[in-house]
């Protein structure tokens, strides 16, 4: 039986694999830390700190150190909406049909690379975090060339092995 459309698509209790529950807890942990980081650094922080990187890793827009606030405020509210959409994933688009045989396999797929992504982005915006406090606070000069290429590389990879597996699960 073919099921296209979304809200005839079956909805599947699928219990959290020991690896979700583990990038789970790390994903929570870097929320924790962005935010023990930023009030244990507020105090030594400058007024101005580096609030753009330019594709060379180098800061290239300052602004007040208020503005550093948006990291872990961003990462909170990613955390939230991520964890709440990967509860959902007979939600989620597909690239191949989804079938009462293939839905068990393509929502746990679905929702690995939610919680995957969850967990690299948080860890991108706690590395931007720490690099910004560092490049405020002269002892760093920039994220470095390689942050955008290794970032992309990242999870473009991760989105390109989810989807080879969407179409290995069919």
């Amino acid at each position: 039986m073919d099921i296209n459309n979304k809200n005839k698509r079956p909805k599947v209790n699928i219990p959290k694999s020991n690896i979700e529950s583990i990038i789970g807890v790390i994903s929570i942990l870097g929320v924790i830390i962005a935010w023990i980081y930023l009030i244990a650094s507020w105090i030594n922080l400058p007024y101005e700190i580096p609030t753009h990187f330019g594709s060379s890793g180098k800061a290239d827009s300052w602004g007040g150190r208020y503005s550093l606030l948006i990291l872990p405020i961003l990462t909170s509210v990613l955390h939230i909406l991520l964890t709440t959409v990967s509860k959902y994933p007979q939600h989620f688009n597909y690239v191949v049909n989804i079938t009462e045989e293939n839905a068990k396999r393509q929502y746990k797929n679905a929702r690995t690379l939610i919680v995957c992504l969850k967990m690299e982005i948080i860890a991108i915006f706690l590395y931007l975090e720490w690099q910004s406090v560092q490049v405020a606070m002269n002892k760093s000069t920039g994220l470095g060339l390689w942050f955008l290429p290794i970032f992309l590389i990242v999870v473009f990879g991760t989105l390109g092995v989810c989807i080879y597996k969407m179409f290995k699960l069919k």
